[in-house]
């Protein structure tokens, strides 16, 4: 009887070794995976930081491991001049680096560029963001190199990681010299409804030294240039006719001779600086007055120096830009 008591003693005893140890294990390795799992699935977790990128430098052919931040140094120093107010080059930088991540995250997730299969971006400023070296940049600056860089640099520094967000999501951050007082909903210049890349006022822009230019051609010079792109014209009717414009006012569609084209074509054919056009015929030519500079979406960089001139920080720029958007730190 004697043993049979200490046998289920014994048998207790083993079994709260078991379950003390079991706890242990929980705790120490299953709790804090589990405590990851269910607060890591509201989509706020910290994400990792982005140190360097693979740029590939287009005019030599090769890929350079940069800092991003140098690399956004550049960047900048070639999309916006150095004269521009303070804030204005923060709101660049941020939109510089947004444009950078969406092509890193695009890269990572296997969407690798034809021109560069090797590396998310180029110095290629047709195909990704203008770029300058230090040696370009002190040939352009001048005296002012060392003055102008510390100030770029300050500005991308100070906004050092942060980046532009629409409900979570890396936005594509597009900019433009400047618009024609209104920036171009992206739907009306591409055909894609982006909820970010609507058409907002901008005031400033006609400050640009730019921002007004004009093409004199002769009638057959206009025709012939319309045929080498355009099949199908008949030029027995009107030059050009039935202008369908946008709310910001650039060209969206026309009809040249006879055939019904895009802005965005006609732009390319004459390499007008902006779709924002007023065509008319004198003298046997053809003049097309222009408005704005760039294709017209997202932010405007001479309105977005205006609005700092007037005070604005550059999280209301950006927010003025490019609707609804959050700016995040990753």
């Amino acid at each position: 009887m004697k043993i049979h008591i200490y046998k289920l003693k014994g048998d207790f005893y083993v079994k709260k070794v078991i379950s003390v140890f079991v706890a242990i294990i929980f705790i120490t390795l299953l709790l804090p995976l589990a405590i990851v799992y269910l607060f890591g699935m509201d989509g706020n977790e910290e994400k990792e930081s982005i140190d360097s990128v693979r740029v590939f430098v287009s005019d030599e052919g090769r890929t350079e491991e940069m800092d991003v931040n140098e690399y956004l140094k550049r960047v900048v120093s070639a999309e916006m001049p150095a004269d521009f107010e303070e804030e204005a080059l923060k709101a660049q930088s941020v939109a510089a680096r947004t444009y950078l991540y969406s092509h890193i995250e695009a890269f990572q997730n296997g969407n690798f560029p034809d021109n560069h299969p090797d590396a998310p971006i180029c110095t290629d400023s047709t195909h990704c963001q203008a770029y300058i070296t230090e040696e370009k940049r002190r040939e352009s600056w001048g005296e002012k190199a060392d003055e102008n860089w510390k100030k770029i640099s300050a500005a991308v520094m100070d906004t050092d990681g942060e980046i532009m967000t629409y409900n979570g999501e890396i936005i594509s951050a597009l900019f433009h010299s400047s618009s024609a007082g209104a920036t171009e909903a992206a739907v009306d210049v591409w055909g894609s409804d982006v909820p970010y890349l609507q058409s907002v006022a901008s005031i400033g822009d006609d400050k640009a030294p730019s921002f007004l230019s004009s093409v004199s051609i002769s009638e057959d010079e206009f025709k012939h240039t319309i045929d080498e792109h355009v099949s199908g014209t008949n030029w027995t009717g009107e030059l050009f006719s039935n202008i369908n414009r946008s709310e910001a006012g650039g060209i969206i569609t026309l009809d040249v001779g006879g055939v019904n084209i895009k802005g965005t074509e006609l732009r390319s054919m004459f390499s007008l600086r902006s779709t924002t056009i007023e065509l008319t015929r004198e003298n046997g030519d053809v003049i097309m007055n222009v408005r704005g500079y760039g294709h017209g979406v997202g932010m405007s960089q001479y309105g977005a120096n205006y609005l700092a001139s007037q005070g604005e920080k550059y999280d209301a720029i950006l927010k003025t830009y490019y609707t609804g958007v959050e700016i995040e730190h990753r």
